[in-house]
């Protein structure tokens, strides 16, 4: 076993210690018995519907170019998205590149380089929603200090990414790394100087992968759909909590999305174990919900999540034809890179 793995698991497993640690069992089963079916419609609807303006984003991240359609991407996403709840080492990001490049012909480096850009715009929307929570309804100090600190990370990736890209440096940089390498015998300048040709290589097309930052109104339709995106899954989050007739108002809502969203960044074991339920146990202990309510209302928030997206995922890959083991495969060669 890996030692990403190993990593992964101590991780979900020391989570899972702090959610069942004092769960009152009883209160856990008497929730999900609790749950109405009045909004699932609604919520499958509003879900698919963010899927789809998640196509809508993609296609202006990658300045409308017209060999792709907004259905087509959606459809590219979901099947990612599927990927990276079953896959480790988010293989659904590398398939989104690998089916790109393999497909449409596009550089992967350059596909997986606005797959980041569309990940730090997420964190920043997020980011937002939870500041605007924290300071309406809950001003408690270790969430308010959570919420600078997330969005000094995201804001700074985007930032530093926009100076890389703005000032185009790359190819000097790595011309002064070169110049260190070739005084050096033979037999060793000569794998030093492939080996840095090809990561500048990969850099160049990498950052090509961030060219929107030079269109502002193809940057404003990825941010505005990016809030429209975490907009609706927000709402969702509300009809699903609102169905256990809680008394819970749209600010658990809030919370909610944005604490479970930054917990799929924290290493853990597939269908993100551990992290995502103790974050929905966080997001709801601000209301005094009980840990096993919480947890309760979380596997069911999570079970609906990974039944749309293995039913509508597992179609999208059947159709787009490329299998799990190619897919595994172009994950362990991008991350030997």
């Amino acid at each position: 076993m890996k030692k990403r793995k190993i990593f992964a698991l101590v991780v979900s497993l020391a989570f899972l210690v702090l959610i069942f640690y004092k769960i009152d069992l009883s209160e856990l089963v008497n929730t999900f018995k609790n749950f109405d079916c009045k909004n699932l419609i609604w919520i499958v609807l509003f879900y698919v519907l963010s899927l789809y303006v998640r196509g809508v984003r993609w296609k202006a991240l990658l300045l409308n170019d017209s060999k792709y359609s907004s259905l087509g991407l959606a459809e590219i996403f979901t099947v990612g998205s599927m990927l990276n709840v079953f896959l480790p080492a988010r293989a659904g990001d590398v398939y989104r590149a690998y089916y790109l490049g393999t497909v449409k012909e596009e550089r992967k480096m350059k596909v997986l380089g606005s797959i980041i850009l569309e990940r730090i715009f997420d964190g920043i929307c997020v980011f937002l929603i939870l500041l605007f929570a924290v300071l309406m309804y809950c001003r408690q100090k270790w969430i308010l200090q959570l919420s600078y600190g997330i969005g000094a990370l995201f804001i700074g990736a985007l930032l530093v990414f926009y100076l890389i890209y703005k000032f185009d440096k790359i190819d000097w940089i790595f011309a002064q790394i070169s110049k260190i390498f070739k005084p050096l015998p033979e037999k060793f300048a000569l794998p030093l100087l492939n080996f840095t040709d090809k990561v500048r290589n990969y850099m160049n097309s990498f950052m090509q992968g961030f060219q929107v930052l030079d269109s502002l109104k193809y940057t404003l339709i990825s941010l505005v759909s990016s809030f429209i995106v975490w907009g609706l899954e927000a709402y969702v989050a509300y009809l699903i909590v609102d169905s256990f007739d809680l008394g819970l108002r749209f600010a658990a809502a809030l919370f909610v999305i944005s604490l479970t969203s930054f917990s799929t960044m924290i290493p853990s074991t597939s269908v993100f174990l551990g992290p995502y339920q103790y974050a929905y146990i966080l997001a709801l202990g601000i209301f005094s919900i009980e840990k096993s309510t919480s947890l309760a209302v979380s596997a069911i928030h999570q079970a609906i999540y990974m039944i749309i997206l293995t039913v509508l995922g597992g179609y999208y890959l059947l159709k787009c034809n490329i299998s799990i083991k190619d897919i595994e495969k172009a994950a362990e060669d991008q991350n030997k890179d």
